[in-house]
């Protein structure tokens, strides 16, 4: 008779044949000698590379339940799903591309076996470049473990606020999986309301050392999307809708001063998360216009200087982004032609990043001669400012002069 699991690492997956072949490996030597009896439950959205293979061969090693959906479910919905089909009395969410360190893990499940009020325990995880085979640091950190007894929404949401927590990773009980039917949306960040709905049910504990290791880059050819990375760059609005869900489950234990402190520091919170979106965003050159309005709603919130990239910079990047990719502007334009000074590396610039070819003009008294043509003129242009718009848009000509996208963009 086979012994039931103590311990479910759930494992949502798809297309990632390769990821796995490298994940499962590891767990068979991170779980060598775990004392706790487990499974490996792993859902598969309908991969159609050789993720099942994969799986297969790693059956005889480990205790391995496998599901392969018919169809595309959605990546929340296989989450949901996979955590679910857990039989043991704890549950490990484990993504398809990370790693667990299994001694650190042992010695959670000791803490929860030994105290069963605690729903759930959280820990910070480290960040790991394979390629570099280098430690990136680690993902939030608290001074010592912080105990939250049951209904203390406040001393959570002190917490999270004080220490930068998000409680994404963590072991939870499964009974407190099935009492609280957690679920997913677009409005309130998962974590924030999970781990609110949880206490409810019993205490929480954030602890001090990691469990779980997140990897930053497996291979050094991989382009892979990775949820939690892309998400920093968008869900500022989430992470506030969870932190005002935490916020609610507080009640009328607040006073009205303590309610205006803590809507202050989420409002802090928010306004870091929007700075690294904009850094990461800056980095990755993300659509400048987007960014520049981020910068101008950081300015909105009186945290400008917490912006990484001057907002200057962010605002000259956005006229030159709506000036070569605006739709309307170029709507019909089969040319593009800056008039005015212009110096050799910016002619590059221009060649290089517009969607049409691109001529240059010291200067230009009349449109008459041209047609689906995009006239970009420059404020040194004396000449080219007196250009009739409404004339040129005749002859499918726009004029866009400098001194009016600066102002649009606060230059």
């Amino acid at each position: 008779m086979n012994t039931p699991p103590v311990v479910s690492f759930c494992i949502p997956t798809y297309q990632r044949a390769r990821y796995l072949e490298a994940l499962l490996p590891s767990l068979v030597q991170q779980l060598a000698g775990f004392p706790y009896p487990y499974e490996i439950v792993i859902a598969d959205n309908a991969s159609t590379d050789r993720s099942a293979e994969v799986v297969q061969a790693f059956a005889g090693q480990l205790p391995i339940r496998y599901t392969r959906h018919a169809q595309n479910i959605g990546g929340y919905p296989n989450w949901q799903y996979v955590m679910s089909r857990g039989l043991g009395r704890y549950l490990v969410y484990l993504s398809d591309d990370d790693s667990i360190l299994g001694p650190q893990l042992a010695d959670l499940i000791d803490k929860m076996e030994a105290d069963p009020a605690l729903a759930v325990v959280y820990a910070p995880w480290l960040m790991y470049d394979l390629v570099d085979q280098q430690l990136q640091g680690q993902f939030y950190s608290v001074p010592q473990d912080l105990r939250i007894e049951r209904g203390q929404h406040a001393r959570l949401l002190d917490h999270v606020l004080r220490h930068g927590i998000f409680p994404e990773i963590g072991v939870l009980r499964r009974e407190v999986f099935q009492a609280t039917m957690p679920r997913i949306n677009d409005h309130a960040f998962l974590a924030f309301v999970h781990s609110t709905d949880y206490l409810r049910q019993g205490a929480v504990m954030i602890q001090k050392e990691p469990f779980y290791v997140a990897i930053t880059r497996y291979f050094a050819d991989e382009e892979r999307e990775q949820l939690g990375t892309d998400e920093v760059e968008v869900a500022w609005d989430r992470y506030r809708g969870g932190l005002e869900y935490m916020l609610a489950a507080c009640g009328n234990a607040l006073t009205t001063e303590e309610r205006s402190g803590f809507h202050l520091r989420v409002q802090r919170l928010i306004a870091d998360r929007i700075a690294v979106a904009i850094r990461l965003r800056h980095a990755k050159q993300r659509n400048a216009i987007d960014t520049y309005y981020l910068g101008m709603r950081l300015r909105g919130m009186g945290y400008e200087q917490l912006l990484p990239v001057p907002m200057q910079t962010l605002a000259s990047q956005a006229m030159v982004e709506f000036m070569l990719r605006d739709p309307e502007i170029h709507r019909g334009m089969q040319q593009m032609i800056c008039i005015g000074h212009c110096p050799p590396e910016e002619r590059d610039f221009f060649r290089r990043s517009a969607r049409m070819p691109v001529l240059f003009e010291a200067d230009l008294g009349s449109c008459d001669h041209l047609s689906d043509a995009l006239l970009f003129v420059r404020d040194d242009a004396e000449r080219a400012q007196g250009l009739d718009s409404a004339l040129a848009a005749q002859r499918n000509v726009r004029v866009l002069h400098e001194r009016h996208l600066a102002a649009k963009f606060g230059l």
